[in-house]
């Protein structure tokens, strides 16, 4: 007994850092599903209207609710890493609320963070569409460092955060087990949220691209759909799939659209001042009219 409490004492802790916004639907079996196995859970809060902080303030001492909408020029990355900033566990297990720990991932984490030759660690996620796991379309690709020492790690980019990790290759490692990312509650939300990703990559077309072609409207879509749905397997989860894919390709077009609306704005100011023009010459030629009929 006097070992394993020794044992208990010296291990490392675990905790949890989300992001959220309006989660009071999946906020609840996300707390109740780590309480009885990690040390802390930080929430990092966008300004939520909804019961979002009554739920996260009901989850007792573990749960840490930090209320801090972002600011102008803060991202979500900004975001995760005031979650950093705010934990104080060894290692912080990185996650969005609608994913979920399966039993064989917990115990890999557990086992994981004991490890003294590793600082951090891939996992990888089985992605929920419509409801449904998705075992194509690209949905597969995702393998990334979300379980790290605290100190080592923190985020960067927009809407898509990159993981920052300034350790050797060899200090990370690869668990096999997945999580559970449940994604939106319908398609409408996920039509939603793509908007905010159409901007991201609208902004970094117009950065590359010096001239957006009429063909890039076809050929862009048509390349991202045959990717989706044949190259990466996306026909493998039939209708779900070809949704997936059609999404995809639609979400590229509006991208496109929007960076050529970027390089050829025309302000509303332009329009109203050319119809102020005709008026001006409307005018004008009346004015010449009744010259004319007084002469």
């Amino acid at each position: 007994m006097p070992q394993n409490s020794t044992r208990c004492d010296t291990s490392p802790t675990l905790g949890v850092v989300a992001i959220s916004y309006n989660e009071e639907q999946n906020l609840p079996v996300f707390i109740e599903h780590l309480l009885p196995w990690v040390n802390e859970i930080v929430i990092v809060d966008d300004g939520s209207s909804d019961r979002t902080a009554e739920i996260a303030m009901k989850g007792g001492p573990k749960v840490n609710f930090l209320a801090s909408p972002r600011s102008e020029g803060e991202y979500f990355s900004d975001q995760r890493n005031k979650g950093i900033a705010a934990s104080t566990s060894d290692w912080l297990l990185h996650m969005d609320i609608d994913e979920r720990v399966t039993p064989e991932l917990a115990c890999e984490i557990k086992a994981a963070i004991i490890e003294p030759q590793k600082d951090a660690y891939k996992f990888r996620r089985l992605n929920f569409f419509l409801h449904r796991p998705m075992r194509g379309g690209g949905l597969q690709d995702w393998n990334l460092i979300h379980l790290s020492r605290r100190d080592i790690f923190k985020f960067g980019g927009m809407y898509h955060e990159e993981c920052i990790v300034q350790v050797p290759p060899e200090r990370i490692g690869q668990l096999n087990a997945q999580m559970w990312h449940l994604n939106e509650d319908g398609y409408e939300k996920r039509m939603s949220k793509s908007l905010l990703y159409c901007t991201e990559l609208s902004n970094k077309i117009s950065k590359k691209t010096c001239k957006i072609h009429w063909y890039s409207f076809f050929i862009r879509p048509f390349i991202e759909f045959a990717k989706q749905f044949i190259f990466k397997h996306g026909y493998q989860d039939g209708i779900p799939g070809l949704i997936w894919a059609l999404h995809a390709a639609d979400a590229t077009f509006r991208s496109y659209a929007l960076a050529w609306d970027q390089q050829h704005h025309i302000s509303r100011q332009e329009i109203e001042a050319m119809f102020s023009q005709t008026w001006q010459e409307y005018h004008e030629k009346i004015k010449d009219i009744n010259k004319i009929k007084n002469a």
